[in-house]
């Protein structure tokens, strides 16, 4: 199957890479309607926490702003980030598909991904490491600090290698 898109779900990035307070025997339940209670009742609240997160991080986390991107072009974004981002920004992005190539700089960081869990976005690109290098051919390279993403596809929609194309292979996120 030639065109069988390479794909990554990512459906759970934790939002802090650092030290998180929790019972660590308590663990997180299989079912997804329990998921809230287990959080609420295992993971301090971030007021209680802020303290043990990187300063530079604990401030983003004070200042969140979320913006709307759309497939349809009617979400609230239509900007990039700016240089030096020091807020959390969460990109609340709707369902359907985006044919795109991002990278997220190291200049901008503290960006969230999310998409709603029943309707999913799916970032997709073509590239291929003969086009853009291996690491290059990726739909999503990160290079900033605290990026996470919730409830987002991220594919590569280049044709599956076949052992006979020079650089057919390609990447669909790449953390740099």
């Amino acid at each position: 199957m030639a065109n069988t898109a390479i794909e990554a779900v990512i459906l759970t990035i934790i939002f802090f890479i650092t030290i998180v307070v929790s019972d660590d025997n308590a663990q997180i339940p299989p079912q997804r309607s329990q998921v809230d209670d287990w959080f609420r009742t295992n993971i301090d609240a971030y007021t209680a926490r802020k303290g043990t997160l990187d300063p530079a991080l604990a401030e983003a986390e004070a200042g969140t702003k979320v913006v709307k991107v759309r497939a349809d072009g009617t979400g609230d974004f239509k900007t990039t980030l700016p240089k030096g981002n020091k807020n959390r920004v969460i990109v609340s992005i709707g369902g359907g598909n985006y044919t795109e190539k991002i990278r997220l700089v190291r200049d901008k960081p503290f960006v969230t991904f999310y998409g709603a869990p029943n309707d999913m976005p799916r970032l997709v690109y073509n590239g291929t490491a003969a086009q853009y290098g291996t690491v290059d051919s990726a739909t999503l390279i990160v290079e900033s600090d605290y990026f996470s993403a919730v409830n987002v596809i991220f594919a590569n929609s280049a044709p599956r290698p076949d052992g006979k194309r020079q650089g057919a292979q390609a990447l669909a996120l790449h953390f740099g």
